[in-house]
């Protein structure tokens, strides 16, 4: 059946569109798959490369009773906030204030839909947020060389949790790599600002030898999903 619902557009639909990509639909958001060949954008993961991710899923729950109502629904609660602990099939749940967390799934993950299904029941002191933010992921080794020159936060250093800064001058949630691997650090920030940031971030990125790469540099298959 085809769905008669509009494909939902990333704040950076315009920017994306410029640099001719091989688009795909990704959670119901029309998406860069790839901007040039597998080969060349597995190694621009490797190296250096920025990549729109604001098609995953992402909400907050917030209220005196958010914590309690999320641990009953078996989602792992951070400790404190702005700690992080992993949410379904590579999905993240970040502490954003006492009584607030963010959540957002990854490429295949459905646990967000999952949760706010559960949220029509409205249970009692619990709400519903809906976010919209921006999200962007820096991949590659050569990271930590663009955001010395974008970021106040020394971040060649172990940090633990997100940190709340600016990046080129944009206030962004940043949450540093989490796993093994190529580094790739990941931004959230209110979608007005996402344009600025993206070009500001793309030029320092080609400056050092990199570039734009698609969805399909962090997961071949998501082409199929």
């Amino acid at each position: 059946m085809i769905s008669s619902n509009p494909l939902r557009r990333s704040p950076l639909h315009e920017a994306l569109q410029e640099l001719n990509p091989v688009w795909g639909k990704v959670h119901e958001m029309q998406v860069p798959l790839r901007f040039g060949g597998a080969a060349k954008e597995s190694q621009l993961k490797a190296e250096l490369s920025l990549c729109d991710v604001s098609c995953f899923p992402k909400i907050g729950v917030k209220g005196p009773e958010a914590l309690a109502w999320l641990v009953q629904t078996g989602t792992s609660v951070p400790d404190s906030v702005y700690g992080v602990q992993p949410l379904g099939e590579g999905g993240l749940a970040i502490r954003t204030d006492r009584q607030e967390v963010f959540l957002e799934d990854a490429l295949g993950g459905q646990r967000v839909s999952q949760l706010e299904s559960a949220l029509q029941a409205h249970p009692p002191g619990v709400c519903l947020v809906r976010r919209r933010d921006a999200s962007l992921a820096l991949m590659g080794a050569g990271s930590n060389r663009v955001l010395r020159e974008t970021c106040g936060v020394d971040f060649s250093r172990p940090v633990t949790g997100v940190v709340m800064t600016r990046v080129a001058g944009v206030s962004c949630m940043v949450l540093p790599p989490q796993s093994a691997g190529a580094p790739a650090f990941r931004f959230w920030l209110d979608p007005s600002y996402a344009p600025y940031l993206w070009e500001a971030l793309l030029e320092i990125v080609r400056h050092h030898g990199g570039d734009a790469a698609g969805l399909e540099a962090i997961d071949p298959s998501v082409g199929k999903l």
